[in-house]
């Protein structure tokens, strides 16, 4: 009995494996490397040890939802390969219960399950509040070094109400066109030889300064248009300053997003009663969808044996389509979930719970019935 154990213990656990690593290859680190050389493209200064510490943090977060999927694909067709080859007929003909072949199955799944309660709860909101960090909060870049948000020949649009076109050469802007908007409107045009950046965030107001050298000028004036009431002043230099408080509001509030927060502080924000309503349940939510995916595979291994030896074919295809379909309309019914995480009276960290137990119950109802055959 421990051979044949070990034997479908390692089908299934190799199987998935080998599913966790193609889902993040193909799926997601595909996406990643579009992006990534996209910014390349504009911000050919990026460092290599920046974007490979992109991809390093994007991988635990992909593996919340490559891991469960992947152990139902493993199962569907593993069980779908024993039934095709009869070998699950023999088993059955040698005396052995449903029960009792399923054992290294629950194992393999309780394995996973807790390597997905380790990644959910510990790696993933470490993992998203440094990927905050680097992509989203602009605050962590201009520290670093302000050169990085420029794109070179390209128009940048990052900055609020302003266009910024110039070429990066040796950490300076060269041909540098600033046009300030309002309504997107033009009512400043700057165009400088070249110009260099530092960023005062000490200041009351924290600003992106650019000191421009031969510079152009031209401002709209009170009344009229901006072509009919502006006129071209000429400095041999001259600083222009953007305001980046929202991005320094940015940067400090990135780190109190759900999927960011500990575990710890986050069972203590879900029971907070001083918080607002709306915000207690997004903390609900989060807390409910973090564990309902680590249980999952738990979910996926009760329905992938009877839906893997009903199936009966020795095609990928099958076992790979089943998953699919079982992927989907779970993530789709926690999408609908997280639509409404904002109502408190509808209960949306219950609804979280509603695909597991949906699939439980069709899991053990064709557990069942197959196992009385």
């Amino acid at each position: 009995m421990r051979l044949l154990d070990r034997y479908i213990a390692r089908q299934v656990f190799i199987s998935a494996l080998y599913a966790v690593v193609v889902i993040i290859i193909i799926l997601v680190l595909g996406n990643v490397f579009k992006e990534i050389l996209r910014e390349l493209a504009k911000r050919p200064d990026i460092s290599l040890g920046f974007v490979l510490k992109f991809i390093v943090l994007v991988i635990p977060i992909s593996l919340s939802l490559a891991i469960p999927f992947s152990f139902l694909t493993a199962i569907l067709l593993t069980f779908g390969r024993l039934s095709a080859d009869s070998e699950f007929v023999s088993m059955r003909m040698a005396g052995l219960s449903m029960w009792r072949i399923c054992v290294p199955v629950a194992v393999v799944a309780l394995f996973f399950t807790g390597i997905c309660g380790w990644v959910n709860l510990s790696i993933t909101p470490a993992a998203k509040t440094a990927m905050e960090g680097m992509k989203d909060s602009f605050i962590n870049r201009m520290k670093s070094e302000p050169m990085l948000l420029f794109t070179n020949q390209q128009v940048m649009t990052d900055l609020p109400e302003h266009l910024v076109f110039a070429r990066k050469e040796d950490g300076i802007l060269k041909g540098l066109q600033l046009i300030k908007m309002e309504n997107n409107v033009p009512i400043a045009i700057a165009v400088a030889r070249e110009a260099r950046v530092r960023v005062e965030l000490d200041a009351e107001n924290p600003e992106l300064v650019l000191d421009m050298t031969d510079m152009n000028l031209m401002v709209k004036g009170d009344e009229g248009t901006f072509m009919d009431t502006s006129r071209p002043i000429f400095l041999k230099s001259g600083a222009a300053g953007v305001s980046i408080e929202g991005f320094k509001k940015q940067g400090e509030t990135a780190m109190i997003k759900p999927s960011n927060v500990s575990l710890s502080r986050l069972i203590q924000l879900a029971n907070d009663s001083g918080l607002e309503a709306a915000t207690r349940a997004r903390y609900r939510t989060e807390l409910s969808m973090r564990f309902a995916f680590s249980f999952s595979c738990i979910t996926y291994g009760l329905i992938g044996v009877p839906l893997g030896i009903t199936a009966q074919r020795r095609e990928s295809t099958a076992g790979f389509v089943f998953s699919v379909i079982i992927a989907v309309t779970n993530y789709v019914m926690l999408q609908l979930a997280k639509i409404v995480q904002d109502r408190e009276d509808l209960y949306p960290h219950f609804l979280v719970w509603v695909p597991n137990l949906l699939f439980l119950a069709i899991g053990i109802f064709m557990f069942m019935k197959l196992a009385r055959k």
